[in-house]
């Protein structure tokens, strides 16, 4: 069994400072790599429709599509044959060297903890084994030297292994996603990859806390709620497009960072956005102008975890999933024969914040192996005040990091 994990982290715990300086520049990142992410990340995102990883379907939903990715590029390192080349066309690579894929990985990873000085964003890795459980050394070779991962060995059968684990989470998602993992621990599972995303960042311009005020928002069921609710005006990148309009809020100092909020108008619903516009995301993104209007954003606090084996397989990647046909021969020191090692579980544990200084988020990834449009003439004035999507994109590496829709910010 092998399990895999990504998150993110707030800021009284041992998270990475804010002074983080990239050894790297955009122009060292790959177009292709960065590419690849952003088509998986829509393609996942859509599968959540059929496939939502949860028994309750709620009107918010929350995923850290960067974190999945990572997470799966380091379970790829371990695959083989027919596993690999699903997982290969599952995350959209194209055919791209594991070679290029890894320092691919380690330059964005570079990229993102350094796109602005003045924004927290952590990305953390680590790689638990079952004591009895050898590792191939070129794989942890790999993991060092290309996701700075953290490397253990644990008693598995302790209940302390599971507590070991959580606390790593915790202390990389600043406290936001104290656990991911139940006691007791399969006795199937070998190995446990984890990925951890943390994001925090103050707005350029704050809104202004005496501004906000309960105003309704109507929900898909039509049920209108009142919710706290911001304002502001000025100059943003806005667009307004055939069916929706889409905003971009920056972070920091470098506004390298941005919120990009989208709302259908109001003939239209969330669904039709995400079926019609949200696959052609990078192109329309593109086309934000600056532009001068105003704009009410409700307070919204999102938590949510999602089982992730069912999308992935129909994304794709069965193989890995089956007992009898998964190759990660990779993984081990001795190898494997196929079906020996295989993916029992892929989670995503997921929280957002957003308010009048700004937002964080974060996201625990877990993967267990067993053995351009021309600006309005006037002034816009864009309420969000019904379900509308959002993602946290970074313009160094061009990646989405986080993504998500509020279809009732009154429910966390």
């Amino acid at each position: 069994m092998l399990t895999a994990s990504g998150g993110c982290s707030n800021s009284p715990y041992p998270v990475e400072s804010l002074s983080y300086k990239s050894t790297y520049t955009g122009k060292d990142a790959d177009p292709k790599l960065a590419a690849s992410m952003n088509a998986f990340a829509l393609d996942f995102y859509a599968m959540l429709e059929k496939q939502p990883g949860e028994d309750e379907v709620g009107p918010n939903r929350m995923v850290s599509p960067a974190g999945l990715s990572i997470a799966l590029s380091m379970l790829k390192a371990g695959a083989e044959g027919e596993t690999e080349r699903q997982m290969d066309r599952t995350l959209q690579l194209n055919g791209m060297s594991p070679e290029a894929l890894n320092e691919g990985q380690k330059v964005l990873r570079d990229l993102l903890r350094g796109s602005d000085p003045s924004v927290q964003m952590a990305v953390a890795n680590s790689l638990w084994s079952r004591e009895g459980f050898a590792l191939n050394p070129d794989y942890v070779s790999q993991m060092e030297e290309n996701y700075a991962a953290q490397i253990q060995v644990l008693d598995f059968s302790s209940p302390k292994s599971v507590d070991i684990m959580n606390q790593w989470a915790s202390d990389n998602t600043a406290g936001r996603i104290p656990k991911v993992l139940e006691s007791p621990l399969s006795g199937d599972l070998v190995l446990l990859l984890m990925n951890a995303m943390y994001f925090k960042g103050d707005w350029t311009e704050p809104f202004e806390k005496s501004q906000t005020e309960e105003l309704p928002f109507e929900t898909a069921g039509g049920e209108s709620v009142r919710v706290p609710t911001m304002r502001q005006s000025g100059q943003y990148a806005y667009l307004d497009a055939e069916g929706f309009q889409a905003i971009r809020l920056p972070y920091g100092e470098s506004e390298n960072f941005g919120m990009v909020l989208a709302l259908p108008d109001e003939e239209r619903s969330l669904d039709e956005f995400k079926r019609q516009h949200l696959p052609k995301f990078e192109q329309w993104s593109r086309n934000l102008s600056k532009s001068e209007g105003s704009i009410e954003l409700p307070r919204f606090k999102l938590k949510d975890k999602l089982q992730l084996n069912d999308a992935l397989s129909e994304l794709g990647m069965p193989d890995a999933f089956d007992p009898a046909k998964a190759e990660l021969g990779g993984l081990a020191a001795s190898g494997a024969a196929p079906g020996e090692n295989y993916v029992s579980f892929v989670t995503q544990d997921s929280f957002v914040e957003v308010n009048e200084e700004g937002t964080e988020a974060a996201a625990v990834t877990s993967i267990g192996d067993a053995g351009g449009a021309p600006p309005p003439a006037k002034p816009f004035d864009l309420k969000l005040n019904r379900p509308f999507f959002f993602a946290i994109a970074d313009k160094t590496t061009g990646l989405i990091v986080f993504m998500g829709e509020v279809g009732d910010p009154s429910q966390d």
